[in-house]
């Protein structure tokens, strides 16, 4: 049995997930609490405008020292720009068991995603830029439809947020197969086509364009990190000279480690079922920009920008095609000390994992 108190198990969190996991938490309980309230907190264009508006009013009418405080107040307003992502759609409807589902969810794929065996690989820099860059799409894509299209469309960006995750988690794990709901088993590819007619069935339009808008801004961030053209690399053949097979001759992609999952759930069987190929927007790899890993001070060789064009040595093997992957499970990993190596694993079931430790000669 294990000896790994709560403090400890939060700590193993990856820290970007771990933040807004508990910052989202810390949000519904004060909001439970009547210590804050939505409005305050949400990123609305309509808003923004009454805002604006007010503050135009006030330096018309306000001598320096009022002026200056209204153009104050009204960049203080940006805060919104970030805690928007912290409302979960149930809080906004009033509807806590939704609200304790979209943050289970998102600490679930957000988790596996920043992990050892995730894109991220547990490194944090380049997760946070994913996390800055992704936001701001959502954002600027959720006010352009607000001042073009609908302006009466209150944006749930936590929704968004949370459907950008999965859609990049699907895309990493695209042959894994999981149960949808628990029920029906699927490729992890289609994963968020099934949420788009999910929200679509249960909560309307409205939630099926925040997840929409969620969706399309994942694929954004993949066309930066593979340095390709959106929609055009969506049209068969596109920079078709650039993609190669990487398949050995039993159909399973070279490099990846033939994992023998026999204590898993065997209820869905995988035989015949076609491996789906990377596309070119899945290449590559977007690193975060120095001045970030100098804010953070953190080791820049921890990982390499590449391009759809210049693929990235990938020595972790991937998950093999037909996989069953149960997303239920928590990851515990162990980070302290850097002469560890632990056989961890987001997927692990069954046998203990094997533990080893290193020492340096004359130790």
């Amino acid at each position: 049995m294990s000896n790994q108190s709560l403090a400890d198990s939060i700590r193993n969190i990856p820290p970007v997930t771990r933040f807004f996991t508990i910052t989202t938490v810390i949000v519904c309980f004060a909001n439970s609490l009547k210590i804050i309230q939505p409005h305050q907190l949400i990123c609305y264009l309509p808003l923004f405008i009454d805002t604006f508006n007010d503050t135009s009013r006030t330096i018309s009418n306000s001598n320096i020292a009022g002026s200056i405080g209204a153009i104050v107040g009204l960049l203080a307003q940006s805060y919104r720009f970030f805690t928007c992502f912290l409302l979960p759609q149930g809080l906004l409807t009033d509807q806590p068991f939704h609200a304790i589902l979209d943050i289970y969810f998102f600490y679930t794929f957000a988790n596996h995603l920043e992990s050892h065996t995730g894109k991220f690989r547990r490194n944090f820099p380049d997760c946070l830029w994913f996390t800055l860059v992704t936001g701001t799409i959502v954002v600027l894509l959720s006010l352009v439809y607000n001042a073009i299209i609908d302006i009466n469309h209150f944006p749930v960006h936590h929704q968004m947020i949370l459907s950008c995750v999965t859609y990049i988690w699907s895309r990493s794990l695209k042959n894994s197969l999981i149960n949808f709901l628990g029920l029906v088993p699927i490729k992890a590819y289609y994963l968020p086509l099934f949420n788009l007619f999910f929200k679509l069935l249960i909560s309307g339009y409205s939630s099926f364009l925040d997840s929409a808008i969620g969706i399309f801004s994942g694929y954004l961030y993949q066309c930066f990190q593979s340095d390709t053209l959106p929609i055009y690399n969506l049209f068969p053949g596109s920079y078709a000279k650039y993609l190669t097979s990487n398949r050995d001759t039993n159909g399973r992609r070279v490099g990846q480690l033939n994992n023998n999952f026999a204590s898993m759930d065997q209820s869905v069987t995988t035989a015949g079922i076609d491996f789906i190929e990377d596309s070119i927007f899945d290449k590559g790899y977007l690193k975060a920009p120095i001045w970030l890993y100098k804010l953070l001070n953190y080791p820049t060789n921890n990982s390499k920008r590449t391009t759809a064009f210049y693929p990235r040595p990938d020595t972790t093997s991937n998950i093999s095609a037909g996989t069953h992957v149960n997303i239920n499970e928590n990851t515990s990993t162990d980070n302290s000390g850097s002469g560890t190596s632990t056989g961890f694993s987001w997927f692990g079931q069954g046998n203990d994992p094997f533990k080893g430790k290193g020492y340096r000669l004359g130790d």
